[in-house]
């Protein structure tokens, strides 16, 4: 498993809330999505990785602030330097945090963006039924957000307005 997040410290030397430097934004409902985000935690070089679900009230305000619907839920999001990579994008960028051998992964953006999202397609329309339901593992209970601060806003590249969001 992966160690804790980084996190700030206040002036007063008490810790305040770990710091992601991007968010992985998922169907929260979808065994297959919590368990491939699971994954990624427990590979992951550093812990760098934010989990929000599609159907939070942050996953919609980040959809509204990028122009998408959080209400797709056969999409997945990566949400890093202020810019939202969606689907085989999302999937081929997550991987380059990931440890050896799994960073491997990335090269999938070798492939022509129409068959990879063609197969990621493909996997997302039975993805409810490739997995067995695990529930909300652990790991990922502590990294799902509900609200970003303005320190994580910028820790992002995002507009501080989307820390209103609780």
């Amino acid at each position: 498993m992966s160690e804790a997040p980084p996190r700030r410290v206040h002036e007063e030397g008490h810790e305040a809330e770990p710091l992601f430097t991007q968010l992985i934004v998922f169907d929260g409902d979808c065994p297959l999505c919590r368990r491939s985000v699971a994954w990624l935690l427990r590979h992951e070089r550093r812990p760098t990785i934010g989990l929000v679900t599609l159907q939070s009230t942050l996953g919609h305000r980040l959809g509204d602030h990028f122009d998408e619907s959080a209400d797709q839920l056969d999409s997945v999001w990566l949400i890093r330097s202020g810019r939202l990579h969606r689907d085989s994008e999302a999937l081929w960028r997550a991987a380059e945090a990931l440890t050896a051998p799994f960073a491997g992964l990335a090269q999938l953006r070798r492939l022509p963006q129409p068959l990879r999202d063609g197969v990621y397609a493909l996997i997302g329309r039975y993805r409810h039924r490739l997995a067995r339901d695990p529930g909300l593992d652990e790991a990922v209970q502590a990294r799902l957000l509900a609200g970003l601060s303005p320190a994580q806003c910028r820790a992002l590249d995002l507009p501080e307005a989307l820390a209103a969001c609780v």
